[in-house]
């Protein structure tokens, strides 16, 4: 993570996790026309995304999430709070050739009491990333390590469970 913006108490304990990680899965799909599932293990969202590819540069969307809230977040206030996921675009530069890209991640979150539907703030999460496919080895865990099977044309990505996804003191993205 990059930027933390709004957001009530998360937003201010999210300043804190800046530069901490998130584990995810990745399933894309498509060629000059991308179709994309993220999950996120840090925080249990998946979302569908949809956009373009241009020479490698795709521009995704989000369009519909299977999984938007997570319950319950606990703020360094005492506070609890729940998130929902409105809203989010990746774009992302790959390299086919040497099966590395990065790109930019920004999502758009509603804050809301414990079991509310009014939000009480508006939360914006930019964050950058890196990817090397194929599961070569990286020291730098901001370095996609997961692996794309073979014979799968959706290319489909895996990346091993986190034995422990969510932690406070780790901050947002564990």
């Amino acid at each position: 993570m990059v930027a933390a913006s709004g957001g009530e108490c998360v937003g201010a304990d999210l300043q804190n996790a800046i530069g901490r990680r998130d584990v995810l899965l990745a399933a894309l799909a498509g060629e000059a026309t991308i179709d994309a599932t993220i999950t996120s293990q840090g925080n249990g969202t998946s979302c569908a995304y949809t956009g373009s590819n241009v020479s490698g540069r795709l521009n995704l969307t989000m369009t519909v999430c299977q999984i938007s809230r997570v319950a319950n977040v606990l703020c360094s206030t005492g506070d609890r709070r729940d998130l929902q996921l409105v809203g989010g675009t990746i774009q992302a530069q790959a390299n086919s050739q040497l099966g590395t890209g990065s790109g930019t991640d920004a999502t758009i979150w509603n804050v809301l009491a414990p079991g509310s539907s009014t939000p009480i703030a508006v939360l914006n999460v930019t964050a950058s990333f890196t990817w090397i496919f194929l599961g070569l080895p990286s020291s730098d865990y901001h370095n996609f390590t997961g692996t794309v099977f073979p014979g799968y044309a959706d290319g489909t990505i895996s990346i091993p469970a986190d034995p422990n996804p969510w932690c406070l003191p780790c901050g947002w993205f564990h």
